[in-house]
């Protein structure tokens, strides 16, 4: 029950997300392009999660827990291809993260180069292959059960680890130990470091910081909150993982406190997408902008006059400091 709360707030915020970063003057530079994506990707991650975590564990859902039932049969149809797909969005969406990471690194460690790796186009490309490499990563999850949407009896397929010992090793442990964890979080990790340090030296010249690279910092400083919560909230399911392959099986299935720990687990990754919302709202003055704009009825054409007025004040500012900040589109 707990979850559902949160689901429905994070649904709420990434669609208020989405329409804020869809704004012409918001998904023109790579940063709002990426907030968009993973806006996007997140609310497809949260509407997944509704049925299968939340909506059908409510105990007045006509046939509660009967076989046959409505109940039973929306869990099993939500277990067989519901999950799936939010497991493909969530991979997508840990990769869009591990993106940002990268281009904030190339915006704050490599000024000079950031116009020439960090274009838009580069980055739809990147877009498009990995939706497409989560695609393909995540299809033998459609396999992993199988349902009779008759009576709504799920049975194990690939996932029974006893029968197809090789796929739990080399899919589950391999492919999603490496591709869904260490390597994300190897870069990350690696990238987040150096920005930091990058921060701490600029800290100490704010002074010459112009009013441009002022909000470039501030956006590189809201980009390292979410990667830093996403690394948090995903580190507890990263240790699951890593439990059940010691235990060669799925721990949560065979054990009633791994069992608890999963649901946490879920309940942590549920919870990052929903506070993405918040983040924008407390880091981005141009969020907060186009979200009183439309409070307010104040026409939209309005805000973005304003917003290319200000752009073109500074405009001329171009060079780059020696705290090592290009100048480029904020949020």
């Amino acid at each position: 029950m707990i979850m559902l709360p949160i689901i429905v707030i994070g649904i709420f915020g990434n669609t208020v997300s989405i329409f804020v970063y869809s704004r012409k003057h918001m998904k023109k530079s790579t940063v709002g392009f990426l907030l968009l994506s993973l806006s996007i990707i997140d609310l497809i991650v949260l509407l997944t999660a509704l049925p299968t975590f939340s909506l059908y564990k409510l105990p007045f859902i006509p046939g509660y827990m009967k076989i046959g039932s409505f109940h039973t049969i929306l869990s099993a149809f939500c277990i067989v291809y519901v999950y799936p797909i939010g497991c493909t969005a969530k991979m997508t969406s840990q990769y869009i993260i591990v993106l940002i990471a990268v281009e904030r690194w190339f915006a704050v460690c490599r000024p000079l180069q950031v116009q020439v790796w960090c274009t838009l186009r580069n980055t739809i490309r990147a877009m498009i292959y990995i939706v497409v490499i989560a695609i393909m990563f995540n299809a033998p999850r459609f396999l992993e059960f199988t349902a009779d949407l008759s009576t709504g009896i799920v049975n194990m397929g690939l996932s029974h680890s006893s029968n197809n010992k090789w796929y739990f090793i080399l899919y589950y442990g391999i492919r999603s130990i490496f591709f869904d964890t260490l390597i994300p979080f190897a870069v990350i990790s690696v990238t987040n470091i150096q920005v930091i340090k990058q921060l701490k030296k600029s800290n100490e010249e704010r002074k010459l910081l112009t009013t441009q690279q002022q909000k470039d910092k501030r956006t590189t400083t809201m980009l390292l909150v979410m990667v830093i919560l996403y690394a948090s909230c995903h580190m507890f399911n990263t240790s699951l993982k890593f439990v059940n392959l010691i235990f060669k099986t799925y721990a949560q299935f065979q054990f009633t406190l791994f069992r608890v720990l999963h649901h946490i687990s879920n309940l942590l990754l549920v919870t990052y997408s929903m506070s993405t919302f918040f983040i924008y709202l407390i880091f981005s003055v141009k969020y907060r902008q186009v979200i009183a704009a439309v409070v307010s009825c104040r026409n939209m054409e309005e805000l973005n006059t304003t917003s290319s007025r200000g752009k073109a004040k500074q405009f001329h500012v171009k060079t780059t400091s020696s705290n090592g900040y290009a100048t480029i589109k904020s949020v």
